[in-house]
């Protein structure tokens, strides 16, 4: 942005290096660019300017006759023609006659070295003649971009906090001395942008003993290179720019970089965005620094220190509170929104590794594939072994039949979800290289951890991962929601990490709202509601995380790896943040809806009791009972499976029989008995080829009888029949009808599964941000859905009018309007050796259901009297540290530190005094079986004496929040006016 301000002589040359630029000064080494100064388009458009000369010189002495051309090149001093092979790289790289025309560009030179070499080369009599080799790349330059960055970022991060909270030495320090008066040469002159003042240039000072770059941070701005910027970015715009960031996630650079320039008045233009981004990831590096040091003065630098305090309610476990059955309730997932495009399939030299402690290593998530971790016994989900081929019939994957059939009868229900599939399966577009990532987080919305998913699927080793990272740190006792987790826990005790869960005490279940989604004998065991120990829970915590997080795929898409974390990370941090001070509401929002469940449920569960006669043991036992028959319903026995294989091969047999008998007929009627030779009949040759055709069909026919027979007969050897049963045997009539319930109960399957799809897509189709044509390629999806429903409705009609009695038919308009899938499994027909209990009943079931919830409701109460406790308890010691710690630096005159912490301190306890201030509210409830005590002590910690701390937490039970701040703390009411009318305005700018 200030590159047209630089006009006047043409010696001094920049070259252009990487993202930054370097000149030649006049007779200073401190790398000032001077104001006036012509920037020259740099080495590739002289590259460029050479090569059209050279061409039109080529043309012109394509005329010339070889006398004329020797002695052109004697006077050159080449020796030879220039167009012949003197011209090459490696004849012209090294002395000899070349007259030292060739200038070598490399990585290797300095600065200083790069500037001089050009500028010779523009001042030498024989520049017309001379040759620029380049041999850095765009990563070359990348990389020695960022080296130059890093061998300041210590000074720099002093001399930010100096900026920002300047200490009485530092007031003093910072002033301008004789050495950097105003009119002294090592004061730095450079266009400046700054959203609040607009200025459009400054006067830097800087001391003898200081690089530009840290003389700019220490004066409140960045450079966009880190030796001789051009530009220079305020550092209150830059946390403008990142506080924008962090609550509009899309917002890109682009995007405040036009915003910029409209404020200037000046014509957008792509290098304005190269050096936005470029600032900003040094801003963010400094700002990252300075964290680090209040960590490390707070005690919090430890690897897991964020998992185990982000949420107080999940992890800051008190001495003598009751025992909850899972300690940790947790849900998992994966999201394809965050793909980046492969740097294969575009320029990239950023080589940078972005340090996060939410993402693991991909080296630790690679541990865990399913092909190296899998312990003998076959592969759980049972879709990783088998699918349905076109007829229906089930096929495995080089599995044995037993095994796929044992797999069959585990969990059907996934059939419909692609994460459930086999990892081999699970591929992705090339152009990809992260494919998305996967997630995990508390019930409360903190995320735990999260790993990119490279180059495949969601596929087993990514929850895998996080789940052993889980076991490790969390502990025992935890409950994983996933929306295929009926079946990933089976996968889980599958591999060599099943002894570890197992033994932990944990279990995994599927969410509440996908788990609807599930078949019904699925829902009894695994749906949150039927859970014991879970609350009201609903474990959807990652639908709405990556709810959130897509909208950083407009802006992550295309970035380097290094980038793409950077900004997935600073979302991180604002997310959870975000999270952090809604624990309170959410503890009081689900306190007050477990007491309404139980002031409106208690009252009529106890009505529909007395007037039935059954008792809440009758209902927890026929739930056990339920449990049970769905779990056999659909379940074929050894002994069913041989009886319709006999009964098939009966049916087969008869139909050959009557086949073969045909045949024989028409072979025995080919010649009639009246067949008379002297009236003119056929000759017996002229019928000898129909003859012929019909023995040949007669004796296959034969031959399937006789081996449809031995088949029966060693059946019937195999079931110990001593009678061949026929159509008028009551077995016989049984095993038919039980064939007739197994084609209705395949027709129901397909029915449920086409709605279930179908409810889905609705959904989808109604979220909000969804762009036009992905609602246009599901609405047409739908109306397919909507006839594939339609035929599935007419083939499950067939089945059930089959039925003896016949079964109850559908409307196919009314079906498609099914909102829980339950429905389905209740119109199956189960075998006559499973009679369905109490529980089938309308009525019934709805009390067991009510049941189910006042008793979730009931855990929900425990649970949160227990969070309340401890997130009181971590809020007390936590402003006891701060006291400590801003004492301490107060002592040791650390005032830059000092001013980073008050800042971290004052955010932290206005949010603290707003999630104290529910759970006072939470005490006040009509109905609250809470401690009205709520501070306890960490376990494994001794408590300490915090009198001023425990003032600070009784200010604030009692509303004095005005007492709670210090007027330090307080905000100019002037700057935080202008601060509100500039995001104003930003937010009215159009986002790209």
């Amino acid at each position: 942005m200030g590159g047209d301000r630089n006009k006047g002589s043409s010696r001094s040359v920049t070259v252009s290096f990487g993202r930054s630029s370097y000149g030649k000064g006049s007779g200073s080494t401190s790398g000032i660019k001077r104001p006036h100064t012509q920037v020259l388009s740099g080495l590739e458009q002289i590259s460029q300017h050479r090569k059209e000369k050279e061409k039109q010189r080529k043309l012109a002495e394509q005329h010339l006759d070889d006398d004329t051309m020797r002695t052109l090149a004697d006077m050159r001093g080449d020796g030879g023609y220039l167009d012949g092979g003197g011209g090459g790289d490696d004849d012209m790289g090294d002395g000899g006659d070349s007259g030292g025309q060739w200038v070598d560009i490399s990585d290797r030179m300095t600065a200083e070295e790069l500037a001089r070499a050009v500028d010779v080369a523009l001042t030498d009599p024989k520049y017309a003649l001379r040759h620029y080799r380049d041999g850095r790349t765009w990563r070359n330059r990348r990389q020695r971009f960022d080296a130059q960055w890093g061998e300041h970022f210590e000074a720099m991060t002093s001399a930010y906090l100096r900026w920002r909270y300047p200490g009485p030495a530092e007031a003093d320090k910072s002033a301008p001395d004789s050495s950097a008066s105003p009119g002294s040469d090592l004061n730095i002159s450079i266009a400046t942008v700054d959203l609040y003042t607009l200025l459009t240039e400054a006067v830097i000072p800087r001391r003898d003993d200081q690089v530009t770059a840290v003389a700019l941070v220490e004066a409140g701005y960045l450079g966009n290179s880190p030796v001789n910027p051009s530009l220079a970015i305020s550092l209150k715009t830059l946390d403008l720019f990142k506080i924008i960031r962090q609550r509009r996630p899309s917002f890109s650079f682009e995007a405040f970089a036009k915003v910029l320039c409209d404020l200037y008045q000046k014509p957008y233009h792509r290098q304005w965005r190269i050096a936005l981004a470029d600032a900003f990831d040094v801003f963010l590096t400094i700002k990252g620094r300075v964290d680090a040091q209040i960590a490390e003065a707070l005690g919090r630098q430890s690897g897991n220190w964020r998992v185990l305090n982000a949420c107080p309610p999940c992890t800051y476990e008190l001495e003598k509170e009751p025992e909850l059955r899972y300690r940790v309730l947790m849900s998992v997932d994966g999201n394809n929104s965050a793909r980046r495009v492969d740097s294969r399939f575009r320029k990239a030299g950023d080589t940078r590794h972005f340090s996060s402690d939410y993402f693991l290593d991909p080296v630790e998530v690679d541990k865990f594939k399913l092909e190296d971790i899998r312990s003998t016994g076959p592969e759980v989900p049972p879709p990783a072994l088998f699918e349905e081929d076109k007829d229906g019939d089930v096929e495995g994957e080089g599995e044995d039949e037993s095994a796929v059939k044992a797999d069959l009868e585990i969990s059907e229900c996934v059939k419909n979800w692609k994460a459930a599939q086999s990892d081999n399966k699970k591929r992705v577009m090339d152009m990809f290289d992260e494919t998305g990532w996967f997630a995990s987080g508390c019930r409360h919305g903190i995320i735990l951890w999260v790993a990119d998913m490279v180059r495949t699927g969601e596929q087993a080793k990514y929850p895998l991962s996080i789940i052993n990272r889980a076991l490790e740190v969390l502990g025992d006792k935890l409950l994983i929601g996933y929306d295929i987790g009926c079946a990933f826990e089976g996968t889980i005790k599958s591999t060599t990490l099943g002894k570890k869960f197992v033994d932990s005490g944990s279990r995994c279940c599927v969410n509440a709202y996908h788990g609807y989604a599930h078949n019904y004998a699925c829902q009894v065991k695994n749906h949150p509601n039927n859970i014991e120990g879970v609350g009201i829970e609903d474990l959807e915590t990652m639908e709405r995380f990556f709810s959130a997080s897509n909208a950083t795929a407009p802006v992550t898409r295309y970035t380097s790896k290094y980038r793409r974390r950077m900004l997935l990370d600073l979302f991180l941090k604002q997310h959870d943040r975000d999270k952090y001070s809604t624990i309170g509401l959410m503890i009081r929002n689900n306190y007050q809806q477990a007491l309404d469940i139980i002031r409106d449920g208690k009252p009529l569960l106890d009505r529909i009791l007395s007037e039935s006669g059954y008792t809440k043991s009758d209902l927890d036992n026929w739930q056990k009972e339920q449990a049970q028959y769905f779990s056999t319903l659909g379940k074929e026995r050894e002994e069913d499976i041989y009886k319709v294989a006999y009964v098939e091969l009966l049916q087969e047999l008869s139909e050959a029989e009557k086949a073969a008998a045909s045949k024989t007929s028409g072979f025995l009627n080919v010649i009639p008995e009246d067949w008379d030779m002297a009236e003119g009949a056929p000759s017996y040759e002229s019928e000898l080829s129909r003859t012929r055709k019909l023995e040949t069909m007669r004796r296959h026919a034969r031959e399937k009888v006789d081996r449809l027979a031995r088949e029966v007969m060693e059946m019937e050897l195999k079931l110990g029949f001593t009678t061949r049963w026929d159509t008028s045997t009551p077995e016989y009539k049984e095993t038919q009808q039980y064939i007739k319930n197994h084609q209705y109960h395949k027709a129901l399957d397909d029915i449920q599964r086409l709605v279930v799809q179908r409810l889905f897509e609705l959904h989808r189709l109604g979220l909000s941000g969804i762009g036009y044509r992905a609602r246009s390629l599901l609405a047409k999806a739908l109306q397919t859905r909507s006839k594939a429903i339609k035929n599935a409705v007419i083939r499950y009609n067939n089945a059930a009018a089959e039925l003896d009695p016949p079964a109850q038919t559908l409307d196919w308009t009314k079906i498609a309007k099914y909102n829980f899938v339950e429905e389905f499994n209740l119109l199956r027909q189960a075998r006559k050796d499973v009679q369905p209990g109490p529980w089938s009943d309308g009525e019934v079931r709805e009390a067991m259901k009510l049941h189910q919830k006042i008793k979730r409701a009931g855990e929900e109460i425990v649970r949160l009297n227990v969070e309340m406790r401890r997130l009181f308890t971590s809020i007390h010691d936590e402003h006891a540290l701060f006291a400590k710690v801003q004492q301490n630096l107060s002592d040791l005159g650390q005032y830059q530190l000092l001013g980073a912490l008050n800042d971290f301190v004052i955010e932290r306890r206005r949010v603290n005094r707003s999630l104290v201030s529910y759970l006072d509210e939470i005490k006040t409830f009509d109905g609250y079986t809470g401690s009205q005590d709520l501070l306890g002590l960490r376990r494994g910690t001794v408590r300490q004496s915090s009198d001023a701390v425990s003032g600070d937490l009784d200010k604030v039970e009692e509303g004095t929040a005005d007492e709670y701040i210090s007027d330090s703390e307080g905000e100019d009411e002037e700057e935080a006016a202008q601060r509100g009318g500039v995001i104003d305005f930003v937010a009215e700018q159009s986002l790209s």
